[in-house]
């Protein structure tokens, strides 16, 4: 028997080849095996044939195999490769003028000896590595073809984010698509992004959430050594960072890496030297990756990754170009108020467990006086908006107001452990406390801002349950000091009642968060009466509050511009001690809120 060439690894190494002596047997066995298959599967096929044909059903189709068609497999086909291949090189290497001059970028003087593919980094500025790929001609072979969500609930899932939830966004999400079938043929990640957040917030998909979110899930971990990602790829990852809160640190740090990685904030010169619309898209996405960004170093407490550099400092320079759009200004008022905040945290810095020292008090004024006027400024600016989208732009602004002075000034309550405030900061604690009884009555007394629990993204959710923890806390450790006990027992009742009648699907944070609060706020503050406030049928509630409570609630669509910023929860036990500061509380991992972590606080 012909035992064949050597391996190559023999043939470089001038050895034995002993892996070909044993070749053949190998086909032999496999060939033995396959023929064996084909013959079962002719069996099975006649048996089903003679079952059918007893039934007076339709017959089966003939077999596309059997033994006659089988041909052999070579060697090559048929053995597993014996060595993995190594990295791929670039045969014709890019020519840049920067080859010949002295290297400034490590990678660059790396790729040059090398000519690695993986090491070569995209041009900077090169629009066409975040380019929307054209849309398929052939057939969508999607989640949707497939049967696991229904074309008709499809749809409604993704007309309700087009017409709804993408406002909160600024309308970045959805793109250049209004319809299913242009989204299903232009990103199958976008469009499984998109009917998730959908599902979460419809109370009437809860069956297809968890579908969804799991198609989006498949397909982001699929792609995650892809070597480019185009423009719709990164939408999906700024609309599941911006919504799901399970997965918005995730999410939010792999988007930003991919971002940077083709230089996507280098847009930001192209659009005041060329006005390109192209190029404001992309800053567009990078500005929403800055803002999701900040929003999870506030909630979490963790130092961001996107820096203030000259592409977010300098916003106001893009507010003059021609391509900038009323739109815009809603998207870079929330930059400037975060530019803000992130100057909070790097003064104050990470918690812990020691009080704020009292040379801080000037800055407390000072960043105090810049959201003063931030609100001043934007709640002015935003007004021109009213006649396209409504009156919740400035609403928005003065709620995110409210909960930047809490964020801000709930610093002073650092490391007290339920001590009493200094006399130096009592100014900072009443202001805190303030911003956070605003924020529950602004959510309660408003019809827009109640109306936009369903749209806004998982931050204001997080920002809201703060402000209504941090309530309780004061009652609990500073009783009638800055805010009497039972207004704050009143406050919580009726936001629980809100949060419970809010029409959204049941794992939206909203409904999440209700039995918590309820449980805590009755095990630490009594009722003027000493009885709870009982859950109550479809109604209304005493505190006025129209209360839903059904599967079949339909999700209005916004009709006067509702748009801007954009388990089990009961916990296990509300008798820790608590502790107000400034650490990170939200452990989304699990999926639950754990409204007694002893550092509960931002």
């Amino acid at each position: 028997m012909d035992d064949g060439p050597p391996c190559k690894r023999c043939t470089e190494r001038n050895l034995s080849c002993v892996l070909n002596k044993s070749l053949q047997t190998l086909i032999e066995e496999r060939s033995q095996w396959k023929n064996t298959v084909i013959s079962d599967l002719g069996h099975i096929h006649s048996a089903l044939e003679q079952v059918l044909g007893r039934l007076s059903l339709p017959t089966l189709p003939p077999l596309q195999t059997n033994a006659s068609q089988h041909i052999e497999a070579s060697p090559h086909e048929d053995v597993f490769e014996r060595e993995e291949p190594g990295p791929s090189c670039d045969n014709s290497p890019r020519v840049s003028p920067r080859d010949d001059a002295v290297p400034h970028v490590p990678i660059e003087s790396l790729y040059q000896i090398t000519r690695l593919r993986a090491l070569r980094s995209d041009d900077a500025g090169d629009e066409s590595q975040l380019s929307p790929t054209a849309a398929p001609t052939h057939p969508v072979n999607d989640f949707i073809s497939h049967g696991l969500v229904s074309f008709e609930d499809a749809e409604r899932l993704v007309n309700l984010y087009l017409n709804r939830i993408d406002h909160f966004m600024y309308m970045i999400g959805g793109g250049k698509y209004r319809d299913l079938e242009s989204l299903r043929r232009g990103s199958p990640i976008l469009t499984a992004c998109i009917c998730a957040v959908a599902a979460l917030h419809d109370p009437m998909s809860n069956h297809l959430y968890g579908v969804c979110k799991r198609e989006f899930q498949r397909l982001m971990a699929a792609s995650m050594f892809d070597r480019r990602v185009d423009r719709d790829h990164m939408r999906a990852i700024c609309i599941g960072s911006y919504w799901l809160h399970d997965l918005s640190w995730t999410l939010s740090g792999y988007a930003i890496r991919r971002a940077t990685e083709v230089n996507l904030s280098s847009s930001y010169h192209r659009v005041l030297a060329n006005n390109s619309e192209e190029a404001m898209e992309c800053m567009r996405i990078w500005y929403v990756l800055y803002i999701c960004d900040h929003h999870l170093s506030i909630l979490y407490g963790r130092p961001s990754i996107v820096r203030e550099d000259a592409s977010i400092s300098g916003w106001e320079e893009l507010m003059r170009t021609s391509v900038f759009t009323e739109s815009d200004k809603r998207l870079v008022s929330q930059m400037a108020l975060l530019i803000i905040m992130s100057n909070v945290r790097e003064l104050f810095g990470p918690d812990i467990g020691e009080p704020v020292p009292k040379a801080f008090a000037s800055q407390l004024t000072n960043f105090g006086r810049q959201i003063d006027q931030w609100m001043g400024y934007w709640t002015t600016e935003l007004l021109k908006l009213h006649q396209f989208i409504g009156e919740f732009p400035t609403k928005g602004v003065i709620l995110h107001h409210h909960l930047a002075k809490l964020h801000l000034h709930s610093h002073v309550f650092r490391g007290l452990k339920g001590a009493p405030v200094p006399s130096y900061f009592q100014e900072s604690a009443s202001a805190a406390v303030s911003a956070a009884r605003s924020t529950i009555e602004m959510l309660l007394n408003d019809y827009d801002i109640r109306e936009s629990l369903v749209g806004i993204p998982h931050y204001l959710h997080s920002m809201i349950a703060f402000a209504c923890v941090f309530l309780v806390k004061i009652a609990t450790q500073h009783s009638g000091q800055y805010i009497e006990d039972t207004i704050v027992y009143d406050l919580t009742t009726k936001a629980v009642q809100q949060f419970r009648s809010t029409a959204v699907g049941k794992w939206h944070l909203v409904h999440l968060m209700a039995d918590g609060l309820e449980k805590m706020a009755f095990s630490k503050i009594r009722s003027p009466s000493d009885t709870t406030h009982p859950r109550i049928a479809n109604g209304v509630s005493p505190s006025g509050l129209h209360y839903v409570q059904s599967a079949n609630t339909t999700l209005p669509l916004a009709t006067n511009g509702n748009e801007l910023y954009g388990g089990d929860l009961t916990g296990s036990s509300f008798e820790n001690d608590f502790n107000l500061g400034t650490s990170s509380f939200l452990h989304f991992g699990s999926g639950d809120f754990d409204f007694n972590f002893t550092g509960f606080g931002i």
